[in-house]
């Protein structure tokens, strides 16, 4: 959980592109069917939320969806990685600990981060972090000097 935390901190100051269509759609499907909870957090949201986070300014938009249902958790699961295939965003990690998977997808353009898909399947949840945005590298890499992450 500690790890989970440190890595919504981390992406959290990341990302001047819209949802993808992919996230949109399976929002309405499991949401319509109450298999799912959404959170969608907008820009001046993360504007007064982050004050003194810095980089927070370039995050445009924070959807999060999670579900306890076995059947809306193998298709978010399923869905994720077909629209990280289909928009080609890079896989830059996938973490194993125990029960839960972490997968980081990233799509980088112009050397700023415009797309990012967290997806943690544990046991008996999934849950999906798209973050939008145009964030510089280097907002990340003090990120995590900042956080002590590379230890």
């Amino acid at each position: 959980m500690k790890r989970f935390l440190l890595l919504i901190m981390l992406l959290l100051p990341m990302s001047a592109m819209a949802t993808l269509p992919e996230v949109d759609k399976m929002t309405e499907k499991y949401t319509s069917k109450e298999q799912a909870s959404v959170v969608n957090i907008s820009k001046q949201m993360l504007r007064m939320m982050g004050r003194g986070i810095a980089g927070v300014e370039h995050v445009d938009n924070i959807v999060m969806l999670s579900s306890d249902n076995k059947s809306a958790m193998k298709g978010m699961a399923k869905r994720t990685k077909k629209a990280a295939k289909k928009h080609k965003l890079e896989n830059l990690i996938t973490l194993n600990e125990g029960t839960t998977t972490t997968s980081v997808y990233t799509q980088i353009s112009n050397d700023k981060i415009t797309e990012a898909l967290v997806l943690v399947v544990e046991k008996n949840k999934t849950t999906l972090i798209n973050i939008s945005g145009n964030i510089p590298q280097e907002v990340v890499i003090n990120l995590i000097r900042v956080l002590n992450i590379s230890k």
